[in-house]
């Protein structure tokens, strides 16, 4: 290949990188915004997350913190931690645009859910990964591993709701 046919090549090149990076910057603006749930869905939806937060203390997590006293079955709590992180990722999906307080008043999700969506969608994937670690653990059998990881879990936890039910905190009002 001739030093005029690289040249020619790396002006090409040049070229498209420059289309690219213009495109990333017009995307945003052409792109679909988030869809607002309709108000007949709002209540719908929040009573749906409602229910699965109330499910996974209930269901899951509060027998995984058993695992800090150094109690439960490894097999068992690997297959709540398993589904637990599915409820989790699920959960953070049910916050669509329009299901706030201006939809559905009785909601405990705070305006910061929506006005800091990447913060908020953050801490959900914080939980997942936790919950993960915590399930690698389990299904190694490893209970040090189950220990460590269920602090990391609440603190996990505690990034959006500070502590409790009755509780507020950065995403959730209080009771």
């Amino acid at each position: 290949m001739t030093a005029e046919m690289m040249e020619v090549r790396l002006k090409i090149r040049i070229a498209m990188a420059c289309v690219l990076t213009g495109m990333m910057f017009l995307a945003p603006e052409s792109a679909p915004q988030a869809q607002t749930v309709p108000a007949a869905k709002a209540k719908e939806v929040a009573k749906e997350r409602e229910d699965l937060m109330k499910g996974l203390w209930r269901g899951y997590y509060r027998d995984m913190s058993q695992a800090a006293k150094g109690e439960g079955d490894p097999k068992v709590l690997a297959v709540k931690a398993t589904e637990a992180a599915a409820q989790m990722k699920k959960f953070g999906t049910l916050f669509p645009a329009g299901s706030g307080r201006e939809a559905v008043p009785e909601t405990r999700a705070k305006p910061e859910i929506w006005t800091q969506r990447a913060e908020f969608d953050a801490a959900v994937d914080k939980m997942v990964v936790e919950t993960v670690a915590f399930a690698d653990a389990a299904k190694a059998g490893n209970a040090d591993g189950m220990k460590a990881a269920w602090p990391k879990i609440a603190e996990a936890c505690g990034a959006c709701h500070g502590g409790p039910s009755k509780s507020g905190g950065k995403f959730r009002f209080e009771e």
